[in-house]
């Protein structure tokens, strides 16, 4: 993003624009990354009138950016951990058996809790999930707030440049301390709610790193470069080691959920570029691996 602008965000949710040169209205858009559909609906103001020519030059150095909001917005006041705001985006911790979405049948999902949240504070739009995690899986899950800015951060998750990091639990005894997983991945055609190790799909990198071993299973950190759908889960399950509780790739084992939380994000601001860094403790659903392995008896062996 350009230095030469400076971004406030307003009570009103608008965007006041100070530009330190002079440019054109589709200048502007294009500096701040605003994508085309965005475009179609956005309104620049200039000293309070749209501005309706976007070729000519601003003649205020201050503007105002201002987009529709929603006449209906789902909402759910159920409690939501907001972990990270500020006034671009906010990161929550999402339990698990929770959907991020509205799936039409669930109107108590993330976003409808993450929107009341924002409506409680006076904030006039939907929040939009930038990263996804599964229902039964828990963890950081990332909301765009202004959607002037959607496609900055998506953009981010596209090229790889935002970093997300895992805990999983697998079932069986991981061998090696650190295992690079570079299967490509499709949508399995037999069975369409499941995906595949499939040489023809998209290419997908999962790293995984062993933290420590408990009786039959290995508790791993996960670093994903790709986003496809299921990919840690995949990529486990092909290797002979399923996430614990993976009904779909595995079997369940108890009623924990999925043992797979989102534990770490790091993204960049729109505007400023900052870099934002957000992490969590483990899942205290992880219990086993949250407490030191129980000493050997005398006399007994204990091997690594």
């Amino acid at each position: 993003m350009e230095h030469n602008i400076q971004v406030q965000t307003l009570p009103s949710g608008d965007l006041q624009v100070r530009l330190e040169e002079s440019m054109t209205g589709a200048q502007l858009v294009e500096k701040l990354g605003i994508s085309r559909e965005k475009d179609k609906t956005l309104e620049i103001l200039e000293n309070g009138q749209p501005v309706a020519n976007r070729g000519r030059m601003l003649e205020s150095r201050v503007v105002t950016l201002r987009q529709p909001v929603p006449e209906e917005i789902p909402y759910s006041f159920e409690p939501v951990d907001v972990i990270y705001e500020d006034q671009w985006c906010l990161v929550v911790n999402k339990p698990a058996f929770l959907l991020v979405h509205d799936d039409g049948q669930t109107p108590d999902n993330l976003t409808s809790r993450v929107n009341a949240h924002l409506a409680e504070s006076g904030w006039p739009y939907p929040a939009q999930a930038v990263n996804r995690i599964d229902r039964e899986a828990s963890g950081l899950v990332l909301f765009c707030k202004n959607p002037l800015f959607q496609n900055w951060f998506d953009r981010q998750m596209e090229d790889r440049t935002a970093q997300k990091e895992y805990y999983a639990v697998l079932e069986g005894l991981l061998e090696r301390r650190h295992v690079d997983l570079n299967n490509p991945i499709g949508r399995n055609r037999h069975e369409a709610e499941k995906m595949i190790v499939y040489p023809k799909g998209k290419a997908s990198h999962t790293h995984l790193e062993r933290i420590a071993r408990r009786g039959t299973r290995t508790l791993v950190k996960a670093r994903i470069t790709t986003g496809r759908k299921h990919q840690i889960r995949v990529h486990a399950a092909h290797q002979g080691h399923a996430v614990v509780n993976d009904a779909l790739y595995g079997e369940k084992a108890d009623d924990r959920g999925l043992l797979l939380q989102s534990a770490r994000i790091v993204f960049r601001q729109p505007v400023t570029n900052q870099q934002i860094e957000v992490e969590i403790p483990m899942d205290p659903r992880f219990r086993e691996f949250r407490k030191p392995p129980r000493r050997p008896r005398k006399g007994t062996t204990h091997r690594r």
